[in-house]
């Protein structure tokens, strides 16, 4: 496997490593890629040689014929190495072209990606052994964290506004490289097993929480997963930039001033499910994932963060926002939109409160003759998490009219 993996790295890395060592080949926590295989590796020149040492995340697709043939996990990787190889270089161009000293760059450094009919390879920095941090999670987002994520998502929102307007023949070719995951995972898996499976274990666990009314509402999104996953991605109006669209606390690191109560930096990756729609979709998943009971009262102030920083980064780059997206445009999308967050938020509480030993391995469980969507449907063993992490979030929905 080490042989197979340096010759791969010779032909991806653009220094030559022949005389280069290999280590570590270590594996994350199980459950850290469920549709992809991810070591950490380290380079190591002799010492003869004034070269630098790579610390490597190799990431690449499950061999699973299984997997590969029920699901689009190979499109995962075509967009996440189009996102790498061609939206990441044309945005930071284009923003440099503008002047913008601080562009978007919240990702690891990519050193490059390799993809045969059978083989799909990214090969990233370890941002770990740059003092990068993962959140512990099991623990909601602070404020801080989630506004500190917002505004690396304004900037990177930003340059499709500029673009769009700016360069609109450019976007759309940009925009079609991107192509649709999520609607792919609609044709071939039942999106109701994948979420609303939760919304109906949610509306179980949290009787007698909260009112019948309120659960009676919440129980009636059961009904709309499909247009959510379908319909709203594929929106023909409005404004529509270059998504993130995995926004759960486990693809974002940190950096932090002191104790871990101040990120300073963010690094976003899994850009495996970027497209191009609302940005609705991305801020209500990062709220509804992650958002605090402290916290939950502040969404407000965290969309008008949001849409001011939008604001003023279109602005650095020559565009008027408020000319293409008011204010009132991007609250009347957060009512019709947001129930993707919703929904994904609800995905995103169970997978963090599910313990080590309860992580699926979806390949195996796909090979064994499960649906990739009914691998997902298991009872958590700490149902009281489960139902802490979610309660405040279905409460704010169904008060807010967002359900």
């Amino acid at each position: 496997m080490a042989s197979e993996i340096k010759s791969l790295l010779k032909a991806i890395l653009t220094e030559n490593i022949d005389d280069y060592s290999l280590e570590g080949l270590e594996s994350p926590e199980k459950g850290d890629g469920y549709m992809s295989d991810i070591l950490f590796i380290t380079l190591t020149p002799p010492r003869s040689k004034q070269s630098k040492k790579y610390e490597l995340v190799w990431k690449c697709g499950k061999k699973s014929k299984e997997l590969r043939a029920t699901t689009p996990m190979r499109q995962t990787f075509i967009t996440e190495i189009f996102f790498y190889d061609k939206i990441i270089p044309t945005f930071t161009q284009f923003q440099l072209e503008k002047g913008i000293r601080d562009p978007f760059n919240s990702v690891p450094e990519c050193y490059g990606t390799f993809i045969t009919e059978e083989m799909e390879v990214i090969v990233l920095k370890n941002l770990k052994r740059s003092g990068y941090k993962l959140w512990d999670k099991k623990k909601p987002l602070t404020k801080k964290h989630i506004e500190l994520i917002l505004e690396e998502y304004a900037k990177l929102h930003s340059v499709s506004v500029a673009m769009s307007e700016q360069y609109p023949e450019k976007f759309a070719e940009l925009s079609e490289g991107l192509g649709e995951t999520v609607k792919e995972f609609t044709k071939t898996n039942d999106m109701n097993a994948l979420f609303g499976t939760n919304i109906i274990e949610l509306y179980d666990l949290l009787k007698g929480d909260l009112d019948e009314r309120t659960l009676e509402t919440w129980k009636g999104l059961y009904n709309e997963t499909y247009f959510i996953f379908d319909g709203m991605v594929d929106k023909k109006e409005g404004l529509k930039v270059v998504l993130h669209g995995d926004c759960w606390c486990n693809n974002f690191m940190f950096k932090y001033d002191g104790d871990e109560t101040s990120p300073v930096v963010v690094a976003i990756f899994d850009w495996q499910f970027s497209t191009v729609s609302s940005p609705i979709l991305d801020v209500s998943h990062l709220i509804f994932a992650s958002i605090s009971n402290e916290d939950v009262e502040c969404i407000n102030d965290l969309l008008n963060r949001y849409y001011e920083q939008l604001k003023f980064h279109s602005s650095r780059l020559g565009t008027c926002l408020d000319k293409l997206y008011t204010k009132e445009q991007f609250l009347c999308e957060w009512k019709k939109y947001s129930k993707h967050g919703i929904l994904f938020g609800c995905l995103g509480h169970k997978m963090c409160v599910t313990e080590k030993d309860e992580v699926i391995d979806v390949a195996n469980a796909v090979d064994g003759g499960k649906d990739f969507s009914n691998a997902f449907c298991y009872d958590v063993k700490n149902k009281t998490a489960f139902k802490n992490r979610a309660r405040h979030v279905v409460k704010y929905v169904v008060e807010n009219q967002l359900v």
